[in-house]
């Protein structure tokens, strides 16, 4: 898994590029906390474009990231979902907890 994290004034965003497993948990983390504690953002854009696997440990470190941002006053956006993603986030229903863009 790769992942490229940049901020600009309102927004952070990732890519994350490969398979999200559990052996990423703290690469993710590593990319995704310097947004949350980014002064004047308000999203944080997770593109999940390039993303070919999800397991379940993957959508328990995107519902942390989500508390972590709400305790920030931010929000997560989940940006163009891969279709086997896109899958999973339906089946697991997180268009009730996340803006997913296509």
């Amino acid at each position: 898994m790769n992942f490229s994290a940049h901020a600009n004034s309102n927004n952070g965003s990732v890519m994350l590029v490969g398979r999200l497993t559990f052996e990423c948990h703290q690469a993710f983390r590593a990319a995704t906390e310097p947004l949350l504690d980014a002064v004047g953002q308000t999203q944080l854009q997770l593109d999940l474009s390039g993303v070919t696997y999800m397991d379940s440990s993957a959508l328990g470190m995107l519902l942390v990231l989500r508390e972590k941002a709400e305790t920030r006053s931010m929000t997560v956006a989940l940006v163009k979902p891969s279709p086997c993603v896109i899958a999973i986030l339906k089946v697991v229903q997180f268009g009730k907890l996340f803006q997913i863009l296509a």
